[in-house]
């Protein structure tokens, strides 16, 4: 089982400490993995008042395709690591490879910034690891002197060494050399979807009459039943082959804003807007703005749709004192992603609903003459922020929809979040409860494990055969701009021209790209981008400025407005979409 550490000369090391204890222990590595070949974690570091529940992660035969590996060793060179701007792929001097087939993936690495004398090494993939693959992390003498201990009678030796010489890579510079598998780690979600049904009726009550907001004809608060995974404990139950379970039955939030351009219009001829939130936020935060802050409003009555919604369970407003307790007690972290599993369970019954389940034959969906206004043959989506991220994991199942329009989303959500500007709320609580920083960067690596079943680069693969819609901001502060294009990589996504940016192993798409469209579009607030390292970036409004630009909004009418995915038309000109061309 040791194999991976091509430390095993003459003696094969046994495994020391905690998780990342050194370079004989790294996280991940094949070693963790039980006879039975599924995940064994062990050794992990911290205590806190809730044991972190590993047990559910073993129905697991491998890491996470997005999965970032940690190496805790003194006197690392941080000048000799590639950076997400200039990542390594098939050279460099920390690598990601695939043992079978030789490729090289592209990655960075960094020190952890907040790893006082000895940081530890983060080895992060910039684009989603083939499942079912055994995949070689190697550290190259220009970062670290090759450790005593790997070293028999002047010679390292062993299967790992062997295979990567193989591939081409000169053993006289390798310090270190580990592997580890990746494996599929959605069966939580898919199992929760499989079960989704709509059982009952929604329940609306006025929000908004005529004429109290702008934009707005009428607009509807209430709840619809679900059926429920997580139950009063906040967890799901996983069994042994990852399925989760019907623990009873619950209410989702739900929404209904009916745009002024569609009071008049004909039965049954209005789309249906389906809308995904912000991180703690709600649809309400977005839809009953005085002002309409973030323009959703503007974009619903331009497209002449009727906006549904629901709550991103686990990361909206009303959960955030989960996630705060999570912050201040670590072993209640899986509540969140089991929690966004929900959500996903809570969008498909409500999408469901709207399809085929009765939904809008309730009073809310009626215009001016009392006609009902949907038709439902006709639902998109639009998601900014979480609600892009988790809106790529929807419309990779293949959720019952007819196109995505995605706004300043990502993937990789263990990496993600320690750059967010959200993550300043909750780093104090668990740096007081795990003091050692290499500890931390254990755990959050661990984290991905849970993450997966929601994050977009688990469904890379399906997201490459779909046209979307993903317009991101450059420098934002909130979802890194690495992360959006690791799964537009994934997701052999293009880049659409002109473009303000250069995009490592992208091709570019010209402008407009023909229906069905798939790319990545840019848009630049000229705000500067954040600091390179893993903290919480400072806010500077990148996140937020391109969503009331009028070429953003246009773009994304464009592109929702014939019921299919539309062109992607670029509406800045010839020149990139910047603050100086594109703003209101």
């Amino acid at each position: 089982m040791w194999w991976a550490l091509f430390a095993c000369t003459r003696t094969v090391p046994e495994p020391h400490g905690p998780l990342g204890g050194g370079a004989a222990n790294p996280f991940p590595q094949t070693g963790q993995l039980d006879e039975r070949g599924h995940l064994a974690l062990r050794d992990i570091p911290g205590s806190f008042d809730t044991p972190l529940d590993l047990d559910s992660l073993s129905f697991r035969r491998g890491f996470s395709p997005a999965q970032v590996a940690v190496l805790r060793w003194p006197g690392l060179d941080g000048a000799a690591l590639p950076t997400f701007e200039a990542p390594s792929a098939e050279g460099g001097d920390v690598r990601l490879i695939d043992l079978a087939t030789g490729s090289g993936f592209p990655c960075f690495a960094e020190l952890d910034a907040t790893g006082g004398e000895d940081p530890a090494l983060l080895v992060r993939p910039l684009t989603a690891l083939p499942y079912d693959s055994d995949i070689a992390v190697v550290v190259t003498t220009d970062v670290m002197p090759r450790p005593d201990a790997f070293v028999a009678d002047g010679e390292v030796t062993g299967p790992l060494l062997e295979r990567l010489e193989q591939i081409g890579i000169d053993p006289d510079i390798i310090a270190v050399a580990w592997s580890f598998p990746v494996a599929d780690g959605t069966a939580p979600l898919r199992s929760a979807l499989d079960q989704s049904a709509v059982i009952g009726a929604p329940t609306l009550r006025v929000e908004a009459e005529p004429g109290e907001r702008s934009l707005t004809y009428r607009a509807f608060t209430g709840t619809f039943p679900v059926l429920d995974f997580v139950g009063e404990g906040g967890r799901l139950d996983v069994a042994d082959d990852g399925t989760v379970s019907v623990v009873g039955q619950t209410d989702a939030a739900m929404f209904v804003h009916v745009p002024e351009s569609v009071a008049d219009a004909e039965a049954a001829s209005v789309p249906v807007l389906v809308f995904g939130h912000g991180i703690f936020a709600s649809p309400e935060s977005y839809l009953t703005s005085p002002d309409d802050g973030d323009g959703v409003r503007a974009l619903a009555d331009e497209l002449g749709a009727i906006v549904v919604a629901t709550t991103w369970r686990g990361l909206t407003t009303s959960d955030l004192a989960v996630a705060l307790e999570a912050s201040r007690d670590f072993g209640q972290f899986p509540r969140v992603p089991d929690l966004l599993v929900q959500g996903h369970a809570n969008l498909w019954t409500l999408i469901e609903g709207i399809r085929r389940g009765g939904f809008t034959d309730d009073p809310a969906f009626e215009g001016s003459s009392g006609q009902s206004l949907p038709d439902p043959d006709r639902v998109a989506y639009y998601g900014i922020s979480l609600g892009a991220i988790e809106g790529a994991v929807a419309w990779a199942l293949d959720a019952d929809l007819d196109a995505a329009a995605l706004h300043v989303g990502g993937g990789m959500w263990s990496t993600m979040l320690e750059r967010s500007s959200n993550w300043a709320l909750l780093e104090r609580g668990i740096s007081d409860q795990i003091p050692d920083p290499a500890d931390r960067q254990v755990l959050y690596a661990v984290t991905q494990l849970w993450w997966d079943a929601v994050d977009p680069m688990s469904y890379a693969e399906a997201l490459g055969r779909r046209p979307f819609l993903l317009q991101i901001s450059v420098g934002d502060e909130q979802v890194p701009n690495f992360t959006s294009l690791a799964l537009a990589r994934a997701a052999a996504l293009p880049v659409a021209e002109p473009a303000p940016l250069a995009s490592f192993g992208i091709e570019l798409a010209p402008t407009p790209v023909p229906a069905p469209g798939r790319a990545l579009v840019w848009f630049d607030p000229e705000l500067g981008e954040p600091a390179p390292d893993n903290r919480p970036a400072t806010v500077t409004g990148a996140h937020t400025a391109p969503r009331l630009w009028d070429a953003a909004r246009r773009q994304v009418v464009a592109y929702l407005d014939g019921g299919e995915p539309g062109p992607i038309v670029h509406e800045c000109g010839s020149e990139p979409c910047t603050a100086q061309n594109a703003a209101p």
